[in-house]
This record gives C-alpha cells, structure tokens and sequence, in this order.
C-alpha cells in the first residue's frame, strides 16, 4: 500500500480549501497568489501587471463574516452536561493546552471556512493512571485519507490517514498517523521515512489503545461537518462568498486601472513652432505663439465604461450581503424591527443552526469517548452550542405580561425565570434557585 496516496475527493475538494484559506489569509496572501486570482491583461509587461495589482483592492469581507457568524454562535457559552471529573478537566483536554472553549471555538471555525474538520481522542502511553484522553484536531488539508466499511449491518470509520508534521530534524517535514480497524480492533501505525537515508516510507510505531485492559472496537476520530458527521466532504459554507469576494476584487483592479489611465485630464496643443512648445503647466505658466491658428486643449475621458465597471462592483457588494456579508452593508437599517433583521438573517440563520447542531452533536460524541476512556458514566454526557443568534429583549409590556403570569399563579417561579433568560434580563449562567435565595435575602422594600 502506497501510504502516500490521497482520498479522490481530497484531490477534488483542495484547490477549493486552498482559494478559502488565501481569502480568509487576507489581500496580502490573494495578492502573492498573483495570476491565481488576478489575470494578467493581454499585452501587459511583469512591471505593468505589478502596478495593476497593486492598484487593486481587497475587501476583507469573507474573514469579517466568518468571525461574525462565530460571535452569533459564542454569544452564549457551550452547555456541557456529564460526570463532574470530566467537567472540571475540559480545560485539559487539548493537546496544545488551550482552554475548552478556546478549542471549540477553533473548531467551530474551522466547519464555517471549509466545512470539514476532525477531533482525535487520544491516550498516550504516559497519561497517568485515572487522566483523562486528550484531544488532537486536525484541520481538513490534513485528513489526507478514509475508509469506510459494513460491520454488523451499519457503516463505520475503518480507516484514517492523517498528516503531521515529522518529530525529528533527520526525518521529513511530515508523517503521517494511520488509524485502523485490524479484524475488528482499533490500531495506530506512525509511518516516517527514512530521511536522507532511502526517503523510503516505513511503519515507525505500531500502537494498540486500550481501555481498563481491553482493545478499543472503534476509530475515535470524529468527522465534523456541515450537516453530518460523516467523512464524506462537503462544499465549504463561504467559498461563494469568497468567489464574490474574488470577482469584486478582479473588477477592483479594472476600475482602478481605468482611472490611472484616464481621470488625469491631459493638455494638448496644436499649431506651435517647436521653439514655441511650453515646458511648464500651471498657473503662472504662459503658453504663447506667433501662429494665429494654434490651439490648446485639455483631454479628458467621456464614456459610460467606468460608470459600468463602477455598477459591477455596487452589485457585487449586494451580492455579498445575500451571500452572508452583512458587516458589509453601508446603510444601518436604523428603523428596522426585530422581526425584519430576524428574517433578513433567515437564510444564514438556518445553515448556522445547521452548523451549531452539528457540532455540538460532534462535540459530545467526543466527549462521551472521553468518559468512557477514563471509566465515566457516558449517558449523560451532552454538549448544546448557542443557537440562538440574534438578541431578543423583552419589550417594558412583554415584561410586565410574565410577571402578572407568575404573579396569578398561570406558571412556576423556574418559568418565570427561564424567560427572564431567553429575554436577556437576566444572567443565563445564575439558576431559579440562587435568584430566589438573592431575593429572600433582600429586604421587603427599598432601603
């Protein structure tokens, strides 16, 4: 077996991660890419061409929407449920030590950018008795390989081949980490090479995880994706906003370079002797001649292409407001209700609930590996992200409207609560209980 060789749709599917990755990177990183993104006009020089993309701009639309659509997800913190142990060592489970939230956090951007990212549960062999597995991610450029096979009547993961970077300086810059199903039995085998050696690929490790003594009957490596958990790759959630983006930026460089080349009004003369012709521009600058029939002018462009290219770029910017860029509006709807954001958000709010399921769906099936590698009860284990994206405030009559509910006995005081928290009146993290602890200690009337 070749373990070089890659998944077809990872073949498929790279050139497109690769053009969310440059748009995502920036101007700076579309810019070096050059003719990848910007063609060069026929008949341009290296040193035109360098000042034709130079001139042109881009607009940083693709990153602001991704980190908007992460705000509107992280606007509330992730609700884990599970065994205390497991709670209290969530801060730990990254393999780069970043805190939980951190790293679902990356994750979560990693599914809005190209639609595909995995979580590794792991147990190294130096984890102390009673530790808790840890968690590796690995970003879609580097799931290279999968398999998948019909065991007991359903699909399962039987194989992943991962690329990481290489341990030592003697070896090459990657190795890669397979995990497999061998009759039924989950096995790990490091491949490296052999360096300048015979740059040969061999098994280097061979691991067989266990857990409380017995051999693990699962791949714990968790596909996470747009709508599902499956390996199969989808189409990024941006990259039609990233083409707009793209587009917008190619007709940039056509607008500016039309401007360059005619917004300067040009002087012309006709008529004057060659000792007659003026060296200067300006005021102060005489231009005289002996010839009655001489003539002097400006040049200066007239014609609707500009104008054309300037309407491209107008609708390519509301295009992108239909893709997801809202941060690029230029009007604030100041007048706007709730209601009308609500469903001006609609279409993006549908695949970001989409997105926010199935992560967390991911997420908590990572966790319930993770305490059943430490010998934890997994049942109730659980992860919800936020999926409410937008702020509801309780209007001065909503508010009024709950309370003569509470107060007439129609709901519970955990009710009456419960839609304080919807409404944002009070903090989501305090319980029913501590708010009417708070309320029997405080005096009857105000001091």
């Amino acid at each position: 077996m070749d373990i070089t060789q890659r998944h077809p749709d990872y073949d498929a599917f790279a050139p497109l991660w690769q053009r969310v990755r440059d748009a995502l990177a920036g101007g700076d990183a579309v810019k070096a890419r050059a003719t990848a993104y910007l063609p060069r006009p026929e008949g341009q020089d290296a040193a035109a061409y360098g000042a034709y993309k130079a001139r042109a701009r881009w607009v940083d639309v693709p990153e602001r929407t991704r980190r908007g659509l992460l705000g509107a997800v992280f606007r509330r913190e992730p609700v884990v449920a599970g065994p205390a142990r497991l709670l209290a060592g969530l801060d730990g489970l990254a393999t780069k030590g970043l805190p939980f939230r951190v790293f679902v956090q990356q994750v979560a951007g990693e599914v809005l950018a190209l639609g595909r990212t995995g979580i590794l549960v792991d147990m190294p062999g130096d984890r102390p008795a009673g530790a808790l597995p840890l968690w590796a991610g690995y970003a879609a450029e580097r799931i290279e390989d999968w398999d998948r096979e019909r065991i007991d009547g359903r699909f399962v993961t039987a194989r992943v081949k991962l690329a990481e970077p290489g341990t030592t300086a003697s070896e090459a810059e990657t190795q890669y980490r397979e995990l497999l199903l061998v009759d039924g039995l989950y096995e790990v085998r490091i491949w490296r090479t052999g360096g300048a050696r015979d740059g040969k690929w061999r098994v280097a490790e061979v691991h067989r995880p266990t857990r409380n003594g017995r051999r693990l009957d699962v791949i714990p490596f968790v596909f996470l994706g747009v709508d599902d958990l499956d390996p199969d790759v989808e189409k990024p959630p941006l990259l039609g906003l990233v083409d707009e983006t793209i587009g917008h930026y190619q007709l940039s460089a056509d607008y500016r370079q039309s401007l360059f080349l005619t917004a300067q009004p040009t002087p012309w003369l006709t008529g004057f002797a060659e000792e007659e012709m003026p060296s200067r521009i300006g005021s102060g600058a005489l231009w005289a001649s002996s010839n009655p029939e001489a003539r002097v002018g400006m040049l200066e462009f007239q014609g609707a292409g500009i104008e054309a290219i300037r309407q491209a770029m107008l609708d390519s910017e509301a295009r992108m407001v239909l893709l997801g860029a809202r941060f690029f509006e230029r009007q604030k709807r100041a007048a706007e209700t709730a209601e009308a954001t609500r469903l001006r958000f609609s279409a993006d709010g549908a695949t970001l609930t989409t997105i926010a399921q199935t992560l967390g769906d991911g997420l908590a099936k990572a966790l319930r590996w993770t305490a059943e590698w430490a010998g934890l009860d997994s049942s109730a284990v659980s992860l919800a992200l936020n999926k409410d994206f937008l702020p509801e405030a309780l209007s001065a009559d909503d508010l009024r409207a709950r309370l003569q509910l509470w107060q007439s006995g129609a709901i519970a005081f955990d009710d009456l609560v419960a839609e304080l928290k919807r409404g944002e009146v009070v903090d989501a993290d305090r319980s029913a209980a501590e708010i009417q602890a708070e309320r029997e200690g405080e005096p009857s009337t105000p001091q």
